[in-house]
């Protein structure tokens, strides 16, 4: 992220800091639909998937209080350009001992290696520099510190012009297929949950038998000889 980028970003969630506090308008959600959001990046993972998990713009590390309440009990890395968010976050989560923040660029730091590498949000506004390139490197940086799965997401073109504000930027799925293509096969774009919104899931682990051409989670079914087991 360009210096100029990074310094507006942070004063823009700052100066909501200090107005809202702990809320989410401060991390610009009007409408609250985190956890809509939420639901759809895990839809279609399987649980090893994200035994362990890296969230990029992690904000108050609402993600990892999602995922906790469901039981999981993998370790979670949160990663916050904005010093006033990633201290709340440390804070509300002080006693989780498989949980640890990290404060500044993701694309600029040395992060643990984890299964799934999940950014939420990170891509919304529009930056001085181009949006598809600093999507680019963001997703290089995710699939250098995942081993099996990349999910972020987008607001859409789909949205009608008048819905559209200019300090946003809005991704054409065709664009973010063609980003990602190069680095695996096994893709999905979901834009299913929410009208205006979508998430590319990017799996690393794309391999395939030419005796059926499926990809791992569903060989059982290729292979299914139409006897259910006693």
């Amino acid at each position: 992220m360009l210096e100029q980028d990074r310094v507006e970003t942070c004063e823009r969630y700052r100066s909501r800091w200090l107005e809202y506090g702990y809320d989410p308008r401060t991390l610009g959600w009007t409408k609250d639909c985190r956890r809509v959001r939420f639901a759809a990046a895990f839809e279609g993972l399987r649980p090893d998937d994200y035994a362990s998990v890296v969230d990029l713009g992690c904000g108050f590390g609402d993600l990892l209080d999602y995922l906790r309440t469901r039981g999981w009990q993998g370790r979670y890395t949160g990663v916050d350009l904005t010093p006033e968010l990633l201290n709340e976050a440390a804070r509300r989560h002080a006693a989780d001992d498989r949980a640890a923040f990290v404060c500044g660029d993701f694309q600029h730091l040395d992060l643990p290696q984890s299964d799934a590498a999940i950014a939420l949000g990170v891509a919304n506004h529009r930056l001085h520099e181009d949006n598809l390139a600093f999507t680019a490197r963001t997703i290089e940086k995710m699939w250098a510190i995942s081993s099996r799965v990349v999910v972020c997401d987008f607001l859409s073109s789909a949205a009608e012009p008048d819905r559209r504000r200019d300090d946003l930027f809005y991704a054409d799925p065709r664009d973010i297929y063609q980003l990602v293509s190069p680095y695996s096969r096994r893709i999905m774009i979901h834009h299913a949950y929410m009208p205006f919104e979508f998430q590319v899931k990017v799996w690393h682990d794309a391999t395939f038998e030419r005796s059926a051409p499926v990809f791992p989670p569903y060989i059982d079914l290729a292979t299914w000889n139409g006897t259910e087991e006693s």
